[in-house]
């Protein structure tokens, strides 16, 4: 069977990697060349497995594929061949929707390709349409002039991994933070960090990894961002795995000493930071040359930054740190690059 998984824009590598270190499966990364989905064919009886990946958001079962025209007449065309299709899961089925996206330029609308596909299922099954409490949800995939369908198993994203009683302002979703986790490439026995941990989401999500098989450090200079951490690892079950201090990013050495690996999502300023840009500046440097003096011979950062060429001459300026990665992803509306580094010997 095969199965389209949808992700952030720019891991769908970790993706390829998280699936085969868990079971068989031919993957196709970047399908039809469109970031943020990945095409896995595998055998039915991997599907808990499946469900279990935590670097993506949801699981469509791959049902047909068939060609549209980008004009008016795609509309027509797919009520056509949406009323060809076998869907033996709508024979047992009281209600159901259509959900479509749709990318590249077309005279019509995703909410226009949803009613035109559920009016030939309504026909073909005689089932009720219900946008809230149906049994069976049909996604359309519209990537130009190609139609893809299938049925989303997902209800909610699995990125929603357990209640999070505090949502920070500026927080990454956990399959992004999962992605940052393995590029930092982290060991057993190892120390962690995450000083500008805000509502928790990096170490939270180490710790579900990790399994207490690494320490988990987390910090930040908010105590009211370090009490929702708190709430949000005690709401995870993993509050006793991680070490919660309010420190200032630009003083760790005062704190830390011997950290193995810093995985962090610093303040763009966008969204979260009060200060002036020459302000974050100043801490993102001060914060760079700090993480120098903690981090272990072999120590690696992961850090994520909008403002790439500002940060990515921070780096250089620093004369510590090496760039052995760097990468764009999609955040929340957002493309900020992912810096890996490690300091130079």
């Amino acid at each position: 069977m095969r199965f389209l998984l949808t992700t952030n824009p720019g891991i769908e590598d970790i993706v390829v990697g998280e699936i085969k270190r868990n079971f068989k499966a031919r993957v196709f990364p970047k399908f039809m060349r469109f970031p943020g989905r990945v095409l896995v064919e595998t055998s039915k009886k991997n599907l808990e497995k499946i469900f279990g990946l935590r670097s993506i958001y949801h699981i469509i079962q791959y049902v047909s594929e068939f060609e549209i025209e980008t004009d008016e007449r795609g509309l027509q065309t797919i009520y056509k061949m949406m009323k060809k299709l076998d869907i033996p899961e709508l024979e047992d089925a009281n209600t159901f929707r259509v959900t479509a996206e749709r990318k590249g330029i077309h005279e019509f609308t995703s909410i226009q390709a949803q009613s035109m596909a559920g009016k030939a299922l309504a026909e073909t099954y005689h089932k009720r349409v219900d946008l809230k409490k149906f049994d069976v949800n049909v996604f359309m995939d519209i990537i130009g002039k190609k139609c893809y369908v299938g049925l989303l198993l997902t209800r909610e994203p699995l990125s929603k991994r357990f209640d999070r009683p505090f949502n920070h302002p500026a927080a990454i979703k956990p399959p992004l933070a999962y992605a940052m986790l393995e590029l930092a490439n982290i060991r057993v026995g190892e120390t962690l960090l995450d000083p500008f941990c805000g509502g928790g989401t990096i170490p939270i999500e180490a710790a579900l990894v990790h399994d207490r098989k690494v320490r988990i450090c987390g910090s930040d200079i908010n105590e009211g961002f370090l009490n929702g951490a708190r709430e949000n690892a005690k709401a995870a079950g993993v509050l006793d795995f991680i070490e919660f201090k309010k420190v200032d990013a630009r003083k760790l050495h005062e704190e830390y000493s011997e950290i193995d690996k810093i995985v962090t999502n610093p303040p763009y300023g966008v969204r979260s930071l009060r200060e002036k840009p020459k302000t974050l500046k100043f801490i993102l440097r001060s914060f760079l040359d700090s993480a120098m003096k903690i981090l272990t011979e072999r120590g690696r950062m992961v850090v994520m930054q909008l403002r790439a060429s500002s940060f990515r001459r921070m780096i250089y300026r620093t004369r510590g740190y090496i760039i052995i990665e760097e990468r764009v992803v999609e955040s929340g509306g957002l493309f900020p690059h992912v810096f890996v580094m490690e300091r130079i010997q």
